[in-house]
């Protein structure tokens, strides 16, 4: 969205708010990491930010630990959180060779692999790690003739919505949530390769089409969208593996989940998805998006 299509009204009472944030991004990681354990504090001990929602999250899905083990882990959440977001204040200010130092990708010879035999992917992503850094993908594959895109969905916002579409248009191409078949069909007819990113992992809503799998020890209900579009499209489907080194630094290995979707068993590529998701989630639990409603459908609305 162009600044000039914000309401009026928006663009004076954000105003200061954009000018703090494009101050953030110019500082150096030291102090934003020092501003992020202020934050942390805040939303966590102060505000108490969803801590009902993690800690009910967190013990639902590991039953097995301690009440202290389970602490421990909402509490590294909220530090987790807090770098995300000055993480994501600092991106449109880093330079392509800064984010190349710390979100690495292994495995990018298979996008380029897939393109050279004249193929659009699907990419399964999740909200774990840092998922506003894994756009930069583009930057390590050799392939740059293609398109690199995410699906999002707008938010309420218009100044919120235009300030995401922002950072995330450094690397990326945004295709609203609503227009991803018309979009992709565009650039099939176009000769256009693509490869688009879809965070899946969000709670389908109760009228969507949904796949209900085993995830964290519970039947769980993911959307099926991403699935669908790709077995559509008989596309190669993707899933980055994304983990934690150190913080501010993130590797992702890219895994093949299907050379051709259509092939694939109903359902089958997102209990994979599902599979590989956990797998990230217990290895660097605090690193996953715990404050969101996962599992706000329950079982008797999953029958």
């Amino acid at each position: 969205m162009n600044q000039n299509k914000l309401p009026l009204t928006q663009r004076i009472c954000y105003a200061p708010l954009g000018a703090l944030l494009w101050l953030l991004s110019k500082l150096p990681f030291c102090v934003l990491y020092a501003v992020a354990d202020f934050i942390a504090f805040i939303a966590y001990r102060v505000v108490k930010y969803r801590v009902k929602m993690v800690r009910r999250n967190l013990e639902d899905s590991f039953p097995e630990k301690t009440a202290e083990e389970l602490r421990s882990i909402e509490a590294k959440f909220y530090s987790h959180l807090s770098d995300y977001f000055v993480e994501t204040i600092k991106l449109p200010a880093m330079t392509a060779k800064q984010m190349k130092r710390r979100m690495r990708f292994e495995n990018t010879e298979l996008i380029d692999r897939l393109f050279a035999q004249g193929k659009s992917m699907i990419i399964y992503t999740s909200h774990f790690g840092n998922w506003e850094w894994i756009t930069s993908v583009a930057e390590w594959c050799q392939t740059k003739d293609a398109v690199y895109a995410h699906v999002y969905k707008p938010l309420r916002n218009k100044w919120f919505d235009n300030y995401f579409l922002r950072i995330r248009g450094v690397y990326n191409h945004s295709i609203p949530m609503q227009s991803v078949l018309r979009q992709l069909v565009e650039w099939r007819k176009e000769g256009v390769l693509s490869i688009t990113g879809f965070l899946s992992d969000q709670c389908p809503r109760r009228i969507s089409e949904k796949v209900v799998v085993d995830f964290l020890g519970r039947p769980t209900a993911f959307i099926a969208g991403t699935e669908e579009i790709a077995r559509k499209f008989k596309m190669p489907v993707l899933y980055f593996d994304t983990r934690c080194e150190a913080r501010g630094h993130y590797v992702s290995r890219i895994t093949l989940l299907s050379e051709d979707a259509s092939l694939e068993q109903k359902g089958r590529l997102t209990e994979k998805y599902a599979q590989y998701l956990e797998s990230s989630i217990r290895t660097t639990p605090e690193a996953y998006l715990w404050s969101h409603n996962r599992w706000g459908l329950n079982r008797k609305n999953l029958k």
